[in-house]
């Protein structure tokens, strides 16, 4: 699959070109009314249809801090959910700390926004996703406990919440056993901590051994877990015992062969666990929420990395045409990111970015002349002259938390702006791309503005 690597481009392009790609676009395209996620789910029938034979849903994000964008996936799932029958969400957060969501939304139990803090990420700490958790809430209440909608994380970057899980766990199941590990609990520990290369802060010689003693545990006495414990707390258990180990072995990548085999680890680790949701829970569908470069079908490109096989390229290779990429692209306004660095001392704030490159399927969106439109790339690749244009590569927005700024992430490499657009040959990427015109920040609920 063709990926290419983020290039600065030239800021004009052949307005008639664009004008008559722009009208075949309309053509293939279908505009949306809104992304207020209580309105009415009419104009979203076509997006149902494209999405109705998929097993695995992945809906992404062209920056982590668009509230437009956190507002129209609550508002696909929503339609989901109540039109579909989809009963389970998976998102791009730690497994082991996004069981209070799923406690909260299944069984009442806890508070919302409490759940979302101990997630770690601030991207998900915002007012558009707690409407979303809300919602599920309200969705679940009364409903029998097996049409309830499940909530789930995949992710698998600290250790603090499945050590904190297993401990628990293990007060109940196997207190002798708790004691016995107890030194090396505390120093798998990373306590949502991570370390000058952005791994989890965790001590490697006791996760070793507790990954060992505590793994011959559970193949040794399963039985007996699961009669001081239950069923359902015995796997979660041990899936946590799992997210220690992915965390562990992401760390270790980073640190024997760099950046890129860390990327490889952790996305490789985020399919296994959407895998494994699907298996424990005997659903047949699944809504995924992450980044779009984790859902898209190829490669995941960072800013000051080479790219690596994505979580959806892993999912593609699984469930073949079973699984949609739904990838998102935008116009202009501001967001909310990071400023320059990924460090504690580095500024939450609002920012925006530059015209979109030459040739970027932005700029036809923004001909096209609607504020959101849905594009679904089967249906474009009927319309020869756009299929033949969308055949190369192209540019769209890509920004995860972090801003890298006009002189770009450091000396000698690329430009920040273009840094944020990235090229692909996009009908082998996503299988639909959702377009925002003009974008906000998204609302992080202990900012000093909220």
């Amino acid at each position: 699959m063709t990926d290419t690597t983020p290039t600065k481009e030239s800021t004009t392009t052949d307005p008639a070109a664009t004008d008559e790609l722009a009208e075949r676009l309309r053509r293939s395209g279908v505009n949306l009314t809104t992304t207020d996620p209580t309105a009415d789910h009419a104009d979203l029938d076509p997006v149902g249809d494209a999405l109705a034979d998929a097993r695995i849903i992945g809906l992404g994000e062209a920056t982590h801090g668009t509230r437009e964008f956190f507002q129209l996936k609550h508002r696909i799932v929503r339609y989901l959910v109540e039109e579909q029958g989809l009963r389970l969400f998976a998102m791009e957060a730690n497994l082991p700390e996004t069981m209070a969501l799923d406690n909260y939304v299944v069984h009442g139990e806890g508070d919302a926004l409490e759940a979302l803090a101990g997630t770690h990420f601030w991207v998900w700490r915002t007012e558009s996703v707690l409407a979303f958790v809300e919602w599920l809430r309200e969705f679940n209440a009364e409903r029998p406990l097996d049409d309830r909608v499940r909530f789930y994380g995949i992710d698998a970057q600290y250790t603090t919440g499945a050590v904190e899980r297993l401990d628990k766990f293990l007060a109940s199941a196997d207190p002798d056993l708790r004691k016995e590990l107890q030194a090396d609990l505390d120093a798998t520990n990373d306590e949502g901590d991570i370390n000058d290369q952005y791994m989890s802060d965790h001590d490697p010689e006791a996760t070793e051994q507790l990954l060992d003693r505590l793994g011959t545990a559970f193949e040794e006495r399963r039985e007996a877990f699961v009669m001081a414990t239950s069923e359902r707390e015995t796997v979660m258990a041990r899936r946590c015992l799992r997210v220690i180990e992915q965390a562990r072995q992401r760390r270790t990548a980073r640190e024997t062969d760099g950046k890129q085999a860390s990327m490889v680890v952790r996305d490789e680790a985020m399919a296994e666990n959407l895998s494994w949701v699907l298996e424990y829970e005997a659903l047949d569908r699944a809504v995924l929420w992450a980044h779009d470069s984790h859902i898209c079908r190829t490669v995941n490109s960072g800013a000051r990395v080479e790219s690596a096989p994505s979580l959806g390229s892993y999912l593609a290779d699984r469930y073949g045409d079973d699984y949609f990429a739904l990838g998102f692209d935008f116009l202009g306004g501001s967001f909310r990111a990071i400023g320059i660095e990924l460090t504690p001392e580095s500024e939450l704030t609002t920012w925006s970015l530059d015209e979109p490159p030459a040739d970027s399927i932005t700029r036809v969106f923004a001909a096209a002349g609607g504020n959101l439109a849905f594009l679904d790339f089967d249906t474009a690749s009927e319309n020869d002259r756009l299929d033949e244009w969308l055949a190369e590569p192209r540019a769209k927005r890509k920004l995860g938390a972090v801003y890298y700024g006009p002189d770009g992430p450091s000396e000698n490499e690329k430009d920040g702006q273009a840094a944020h657009n990235a090229v692909r040959v996009l009908p082998e990427a996503f299988d639909g791309l959702l377009f925002v015109r003009e974008t906000t920040p998204s609302r992080v609920l202990d900012s000093p503005e909220y």
